[in-house]
């Protein structure tokens, strides 16, 4: 078992279906030339969840979500961002 502050960033850990639409975003990125494309979270825990969400409520930090029930603890969400450009 993983510790709550652990982010997975896992494809493998999303369900099939999710798994392929998310290896399809990658392919048409990198063709529409966003290379720098990364996931920034897969599968989230209840508690883990728990946790993000008590950040910026009951513990210090900047709010990072706003609900407690997340499509990440079903494994059909994952989370992207975009980073810099390499030169």
């Amino acid at each position: 078992m993983t510790s709550i502050t652990t982010t997975c960033r896992e494809i493998s850990e999303l369900l099939p279906t999710a798994q392929a639409a998310c290896r399809l975003l990658f392919q048409e990125c990198f063709k529409a030339g966003i290379k720098n494309v990364f996931i920034t979270e897969t599968y989230r825990s209840q508690e883990r969840q728990k946790y993000l969400y008590a950040q910026g409520r009951n513990r210090p930090g900047q709010i990072v979500t706003w609900t407690l029930d997340s499509n990440h603890k079903s494994r059909l969400a994952w989370g992207i961002a975009v980073g810099p450009e390499n030169n």
